[in-house]
């Protein structure tokens, strides 16, 4: 059996909910799927990222905080430059300038509110 068709999403928990889904909504723009808000920490979004989705979901009082660990995070855009350049507009913390790669990739890093390195990749012609 093959898992190709249906959803990807990447979930996680983060220390700062409202943090987070500036940093999703705002500072990259990504488009809500959906939302919800229960109370007690049963709330969450859904964004739309590429091909996939990022779903962050909140915390409910006295759970422990679950920094993630060994994941990074890449997400096609149109320009690593233009990309550059929003990130200071609104003050994203960036981890790597825009920079080609070997691999035909021009690359701009990111880092989320909870340490997720978020890179925005554009496809460029490698070199040769």
């Amino acid at each position: 059996m093959i898992l190709s068709n249906g959803q990807f999403r990447f979930v996680f928990r983060p220390r700062d909910y409202e943090a987070a889904v500036a940093f999703y909504r705002v500072g990259l723009g990504l488009p809500v799927d959906h939302e919800w808000d229960y109370g007690g920490g049963d709330q969450g979004i859904v964004f739309y990222a590429g091909s996939g989705m990022i779903e962050l979901l909140g915390r409910s009082p006295g759970d422990p905080y679950v920094k993630p660990q060994g994941v990074d995070m890449l997400i096609q855009v149109d320009s690593a430059d233009r990309w550059f350049v929003l990130a200071g507009e609104r003050n994203l913390p960036v981890a790597l300038e825009p920079t080609t790669f070997p691999w035909g990739h021009r690359i701009v890093r990111l880092m989320d509110p909870d340490g997720i390195l978020v890179s925005l990749f554009e496809v460029i012609s490698p070199a040769h």
